[in-house]
């Protein structure tokens, strides 16, 4: 395995280069092989080598060019993006900024937060360096930095890139907007030292996963649906559930009241085996068919049972190192091709706020959840292949190729749910998913899938999520010991 690093003479380029030996510089694509690195440091009239996982493509990177360009695209797929001429310093202007944040990021993943209080002016050039009002600060620091985080992270991704440096204002109403995102930060003092020390984690995990397969992947899942009576009203999961639990509440409330909760969460324990965790879905699902014990209150799923609330389904791993890799192979084998038997109108109302390409979150235990996919349990089918699809990619995203998904076109074909113009694409990627020696455990459940998406079908978020799962609308009644003794003595009789 070799890393290259492909630039235009960038003096910041060239130190990163000093500092990790362990990077060659490109000279040609025919040298390039298939477990080699490529990193692309700003603009060059390149193009990306045929072979090899390369870091920052060309086309993400031009999709950063011009600032103004950028920030339509972003403002597209449902990032807040500052506008120039809406971005003044405290003497007047539409939006003021009491706070701005610089978010280093490389394998998609955050390597700092730098914060600066003292409502520095914004000007007009782009931004790529740190500048000496920024401090340090930790990821818990307060609750707005994980949000920061997450919108770098979004941004980041939206664009296609691997890393980058991301800029973000907040308003004095605590209202986040990025300010720009440059795929060639300026690497000088503790910005070099984070890079060089990503760049060097990156390269020796390449390197042990060349050695040693992902294995002993964990899938687990939180799914959210939403109650219906016989009126059609909505029903507050918080009438039988606490937060807590296999099965509890999401913490979305209310018009934000933080006590009436509308949102039931199944949380099932994680599976080695996605049929596994199918299983354990079921059982946590009679957990709450005996709790809630109404035939008359249904479950719903899909994407938007009752706005403005959306449901969806999380898919946890654990034991599967995160890369960006790993998170553009889930949009372009699992995210798409589940979108692609949900109900359109629902979803498009549910995206691009919930549910966008990309959308991740990092979990306590060290694992991750992909958020991408609407609640799919309304159907069992989906969900098995749902669980399989996720388990394949997880544990063979390095041998997949993935393609430019967020390029405009095909991102705004995702969030409108315009099924024909991502169908090529989802056949090419159930071409490749066939390649692998593993999709034959689970062709009966992929197959199954492929074949739905190609004959159009949708899933129906009007039944019952119980009924379509072959389970009683209420807990069985149990038996008198009595009568059941009485029965059995008729039986042995007759």
């Amino acid at each position: 395995m070799a890393c290259y690093i492909l630039h235009a003479g960038q003096a910041s380029a060239r130190r990163l280069q000093r500092r990790v030996p362990r990077i060659s510089t490109y000279r040609s694509a025919s040298v390039v092989d298939q477990n080699d690195i490529v990193i692309r440091w700003g603009d060059t009239d390149e193009s990306d080598p045929p072979a090899g996982l390369v870091l920052n493509p060309k086309d993400a990177i031009a999709r950063t060019r011009t600032r103004a360009a950028m920030g339509r695209f972003l403002r597209r797929t449902g990032v807040r993006f500052a506008q120039k001429d809406a971005v003044r310093s405290d003497t007047g202007g539409a939006v003021r900024f009491q706070r701005q944040y610089r978010v280093p990021l490389f394998d998609l993943t955050p390597l700092a937060c730098f914060r600066s209080d003292t409502s520095p002016v914004w000007i007009n050039n782009r931004i790529q360096r740190l500048q000496d009002s920024f401090h340090e600060i930790a990821f818990d620091d307060e609750k707005v930095t994980m949000r920061v985080i997450h919108l770098a992270v979004r941004a980041l991704h939206a664009l296609g890139l691997d890393f980058g440096l991301v800029s973000v204002g907040m308003t004095p109403k605590g209202i986040l907007h990025v300010l720009d995102v440059t795929p060639r930060p300026v690497l000088e003092g503790r910005m070099l030292e984070l890079y060089t020390s990503a760049v060097e984690n990156f390269i020796d995990r390449h390197e042990r996963l060349g050695r040693q397969p992902v294995t002993g992947v964990m899938l687990g899942t939180d799914v959210e649906l939403m109650l219906r009576n016989n009126a059609g009203k909505m029903v507050l999961a918080s009438n039988y559930f606490t937060r807590k639990g296999r099965v509890g509440c999401d913490d979305r409330s209310v018009q934000f009241d933080g006590k009436r909760l509308p949102l039931m969460e199944l949380r099932p324990e994680p599976d080695a085996n996605p049929l596994g965790l199918v299983n354990r879905l079921r059982e946590t699902m009679m957990e709450g068919i005996r709790t809630i014990n109404r035939r008359a209150v249904e479950w719903r799923g899909g994407s938007m049972p009752f706005r403005p609330f959306s449901t969806g389904a999380h898919i946890h791993f654990s034991n599967v190192p995160f890369s960006s890799q790993l998170v553009k192979a889930l949009d372009n084998y699992v995210g798409i091709p589940l979108m692609m038997v949900e109900d359109p109108k629902t979803a498009s109302l549910r995206r691009p706020r919930y549910g966008f390409l990309g959308d991740v979150r990092f979990k306590g235990h060290g694992g991750f959840e992909y958020r991408t996919p609407a609640s799919f349990v309304i159907d069992p089918d989906v969900t098995t292949a749902a669980f399989c699809l996720a388990y394949v990619v997880a544990m063979y995203h390095r041998e997949l190729p993935v393609f430019d998904v967020y390029e405009e076109n095909l991102q705004m074909a995702f969030y409108r749910g315009d099924k024909e113009a991502l169908r090529g694409l989802v056949d090419r990627n159930f071409a490749n998913l066939r390649k692998l020696p593993i999709y034959e455990r689970f062709r009966d459940h992929l197959d199954w899938l492929h074949h739905m998406i190609q004959s159009g079908w949708t899933w129906d978020e009007e039944q019952d999520v119980r009924t379509a799962w072959g389970l009683p609308l209420a807990a069985p009644k149990p038996q008198r010991v009595g009568t059941a003794r009485r029965r059995r003595a008729a039986q042995a009789t007759g």
